[in-house]
């Protein structure tokens, strides 16, 4: 059964655990690519707010990215995750980062540029190019393991979600920058809209009815 944690910073314990009811992909989600990677998770109950656990507004509508950072939080994996473990030093160090790993991680990452992300996002055949932004990975933060899911604030105000998308055979020196699907993305805003109303979506720049 799948599971979520409110209120805590460990994701192995405090807060408050509840079950998930179901789970709603985006329906133009394609796993070969980083485009339209989210989905809403309805709870079996309404959540009570406390001074640990609180919502976040979504961005209502599009504006050029003129930040110099953005707040992302996640349990990243560093570098030195990937690295063998050959010997009881480095059993040690592999279980200081497995408990480090489970406290919450707040992260400044950079944008790129929007021609740089533009680029990015034509080579992978993603002509939709404002509904997504690009990160620069973390400093330290292995750039194959992305933080799936992440939420991308600014201003304590949500942007998007960091893709688990990441390059076949990836290598770190040349994994690329981290994918954002954008909440203000015509596609997404409506459907997040509909889908909390209840209501079927239907993609109005396709033409159907």
């Amino acid at each position: 059964m799948l599971r979520v944690r409110l209120g805590s910073i460990n994701y192995r314990k405090g807060g408050i655990v509840l079950p998930i009811k179901y789970v709603e992909i985006h329906p133009y989600f394609d796993d070969s690519q980083p485009i339209y990677d989210l989905a809403l998770i309805r709870l079996p109950e309404p959540v009570r707010f406390t001074p640990s656990l609180r919502s976040v507004r979504l961005q209502k509508s599009f504006k050029e990215v003129d930040a110099t950072h953005f707040i992302v939080t996640s349990w990243p994996f560093p570098i030195s995750h990937r690295d063998e473990v050959t010997d009881e030093s480095d059993q040690i160090k592999s279980m200081e980062l497995i408990k480090h790993r489970r406290i919450l991680s707040v992260t400044h990452l950079h944008p790129l540029d929007g021609d740089d992300c533009a680029e990015e996002l034509t080579t992978l055949g993603i002509n939709e190019t404002d509904s997504m932004l690009c990160l620069d990975t973390g400093v330290m933060i292995d750039p194959c393991m992305r933080d799936v899911g992440a939420p991308v604030v600014l201003n304590d105000v949500l942007w998007g979600i960091v893709s688990s998308w990441r390059p076949l055979n990836c290598e770190p020196d040349v994994a690329g920058p981290s994918f954002v699907t954008l909440v203000t993305a015509p596609n997404v805003d409506t459907w997040i809209h509909d889908t909390l109303d209840g209501h079927k979506w239907i993609d109005i720049s396709s033409g159907e009815e």
